[in-house]
């Protein structure tokens, strides 16, 4: 029996990272077919990185074609939003997002640019997660607002982190993300990075 959180068609599913970094796999490899035949073909909404998306789809991310084939293997699973952060690409040294959505019979497909910021953090896959959510439900599932909102409203915590790690000193506990401090960019982000369509 499935739990009904999962079935209920009020509602949406989240899966999200957490299977691996760059440097680090969270969970064991024998794990991963839960995830890709259980957990993704029942979530509305995926959120994997770069390296997260190749371990379940089987497909290395070398270019943008790449980056097609890996959204539509997540959509013909039964995904609706797929988004791909933190993707680096060879012709870049920024970060870039992908995102595909299909929703009431239509297709977005949006792509961004980030600049790589000089510092290492933790926990922003789990807060571009939570924001991307909240502003999907915010905006009746517009991808491209929600993506340029949750993408600047990481972005802002992310700087107000640094700068507060560079007052005080870097260490563990100055890195530790500058959520409350960064209460109104989360609310209402200034728009620096946009969205483009793809």
């Amino acid at each position: 029996m499935k739990p009904t959180f999962l079935t209920s068609p009020e509602r949406d599913f989240l899966a999200w990272g957490f299977i691996k970094s760059r440097v680090y796999q969270y969970v064991p490899p024998e794990v991963l077919p839960i995830y890709r035949d259980k957990l993704i073909p029942l979530s509305d909404l995926i959120t994997p990185n770069q390296y997260e998306a190749e371990l379940l789809t089987g497909i290395k991310i070398k270019s943008r074609e790449d980056i097609a084939s890996v959204m539509d293997a997540f959509h013909q699973k039964g995904v609706k939003t797929v988004i791909l952060s933190s993707v680096e690409l060879e012709t870049s040294e920024d970060l870039h997002l992908f995102g595909s959505s299909i929703l009431k019979n239509s297709k977005s497909l949006v792509s961004m640019d980030i600049p790589k910021l000089p510092a290492s953090f933790t926990g922003t896959g789990d807060l571009f997660s939570a924001l991307l959510l909240a502003w999907m439900a915010n905006t009746d599932g517009d991808l491209k607002v929600s993506c340029e909102n949750a993408v600047n409203s990481l972005q802002c915590v992310l700087k107000r982190t640094l700068d507060y790690a560079d007052r005080k000193g870097k260490s563990v506990a100055t890195m530790e993300l500058q959520l409350v401090q960064s209460k109104v960019d989360i609310e209402n982000p200034p728009i620096v990075l946009k969205c483009q369509d793809l």
